[in-house]
């Protein structure tokens, strides 16, 4: 309320009287203080700091929020990933290191049988010793580059899973081909 009469007063430019608004009111005059233009800055400043954060601030704040969710579940689905990749290495080597017992396995079981047979046939248990190594050998290095490229091919697939993902939008078939031969030679090198 004495707001309102110290408007007043500014507005009528009433002589000032004794009194503690008149002394404020004739105090801002003498600073040139213009209570009208002061009251419409004010309310032009608030109607343009509403509109600019409704129509500015939260739009721009709702979109940093959603690539922030985004980019933490890139980073969230990336770590699976990584620990998928590494379980893959890992029965990867399981499976090496079995494939590698059993061809030792073979190999032990045959110098036994030579042992054994070695009065009767040497020379004939010795070529099957050998011939037992180079199928076993054989064995060993097709199943590591079968595995080798079942790897591959899984990397490949999540690479353009992951590229997908992290991309945010479906792959055409022939993009897909393209990431997963990108992928795989990066592999083989």
């Amino acid at each position: 309320m004495q707001a309102t009469y110290l408007f007043l007063a500014a507005v009528t430019n009433a002589p000032p009287d004794t009194g503690a608004f008149a002394q404020v009111g004739a105090l801002l005059s003498r600073f040139g203080v213009n209570w009208p233009s002061f009251i419409a800055a004010v309310v032009n400043f608030a109607l343009v700091a509403i509109v600019l954060y409704w129509f500015a601030f939260r739009p721009l704040l709702k979109t940093l929020d959603e690539r922030n969710a985004r980019i933490a579940d890139g980073l969230r689905f990336s770590d699976e990933m990584k620990a998928k990749l590494a379980d893959a290495e890992k029965l990867y080597a399981e499976r090496l290191n079995a494939a590698a017992a059993e061809a030792a396995d073979l190999a032990r079981e045959a110098v036994a049988r030579a042992k054994i047979f070695e009065e009767r046939a040497a020379q004939e248990a010795i070529a099957k010793a050998n011939d037992i190594l180079r199928r076993a050998d054989a064995q060993l290095a097709h199943d590591r580059e079968q595995m080798r490229a079942e790897l591959r091919t899984e990397v490949a697939r999540l690479v353009v899973e992951i590229t997908g993902k992290v991309l945010s939008k479906e792959l055409s078939a022939d993009e897909r081909a393209r990431f997963t031969a990108a992928a795989t030679t990066e592999i083989t090198n």
